[in-house]
């Protein structure tokens, strides 16, 4: 029996709710082991349904048909009287210049197939289990093959300058991550090509294709499609920390977002965020990046009461 004047240990209850809690998150994430994977395959099966009676590879293919046009001396941003429109700066036209030079078939295929090849490396990479190649929206940009796919493997792969050449917006990632190699590497790229690019012409047609772009995207899924959630996401920008942010920011806030910008989040998403993420709709990713940073907090909360209870944490 124990003393009854002896004085229980203070740590003693904070040890046990650092194991009920630890316990219960254990629980939960095998939980979501089971549900995210059915999620993603359920949400993927129900696009590809819809994409299935298009040719794969589409979206690739009007990226070089812009390339092929500016080859040609025409204009790469005319704006067609129906059918998405080419928007992108020039310099991603440098990056599709192997593809413009292929057949449109050998191209399309190829787009298709290194966007499959590169989605496998960055989840393997990251250590991520396989059913992450299921992640509705990276399902919809390696259908179409856009070249945004290319975008997060080539910033894990450290050729960042080579990412901001493909898509512009890889440019804030690598500045969050203070990659300044990188960035200075980017900006001569910039300089040197600027010549040789029709900038003049971007520049001419920005407002036609801008409002295009914002006509196709129904003003995207980004938070500048839905204003009064701005508060929200920006706390949530705050709680997450700089390194974590600098692969929400593009999905989060950059405008006229497509559904296929919230796979650059994969080098830090969570099952959980990941289940708002796959949702093709307004608000899904100002509510996915409030859910981690729901989690950080969580997690900070865990990491006090292991300290409390005087527990190391977990590796």
């Amino acid at each position: 029996m124990s003393d009854p004047g002896q004085t229980k240990d203070p740590a003693e209850p904070a040890t046990i709710r650092a194991g009920v809690d630890d316990t219960f998150v254990e629980r939960f994430r095998r939980i979501l082991w089971l549900v995210v994977p059915a999620w993603f395959v359920i949400v993927s099966a129900i696009r590809l349904s819809v994409l299935l009676p298009t040719t794969p590879g589409y979206d690739g293919m009007l990226y070089r048909d812009a390339t092929l046009r500016w080859l040609e001396g025409g204009n790469p941003w005319a704006v067609p009287t129906n059918g998405a429109v080419f928007g992108a700066p020039p310099p991603t036209l440098l990056a599709m210049l192997p593809f413009a030079v292929l057949p449109e078939a050998l191209a399309r295929i190829s787009l298709v197939l290194l966007g499959v090849i590169a989605s496998v490396w960055l989840i393997r990479r990251l250590r991520l289990p396989l059913w992450w190649l299921a992640f509705p929206p990276l399902v919809d940009g390696l259908y179409i093959a856009n070249p945004h796919v290319f975008v997060a493997p080539l910033i894990v792969a450290g050729i960042g300058p080579l990412a901001v050449v493909t898509k512009v917006y890889a440019g804030p990632v690598l500045v969050l991550l203070l990659r300044w190699r990188a960035i200075v590497i980017t900006a001569a790229l910039v300089v040197v090509t600027a010549p040789f690019l029709p900038w003049s012409q971007f520049i001419d047609q920005w407002g036609a294709v801008n409002a295009a772009l914002a006509s196709q995207s129904h003003g995207g899924l980004s938070v500048t499609a839905t204003p009064l959630l701005i508060p929200i996401a920006v706390v949530a920008a705050l709680v997450i920390g700089r390194n974590r942010l600098a692969w929400w920011v593009v999905p989060v806030f950059w405008p006229y977002t497509q559904w296929y910008y919230s796979s650059l989040v994969l080098p830090v998403v969570t099952p959980l965020a990941a289940v708002a993420l796959a949702m093709p709709i307004q608000g899904a990713t100002t509510l996915a990046i409030a859910i981690a940073a729901g989690e950080v907090l969580l997690e900070r909360r865990r990491q006090a009461k292991r300290e409390l209870a005087g527990s190391p944490a977990p590796r």
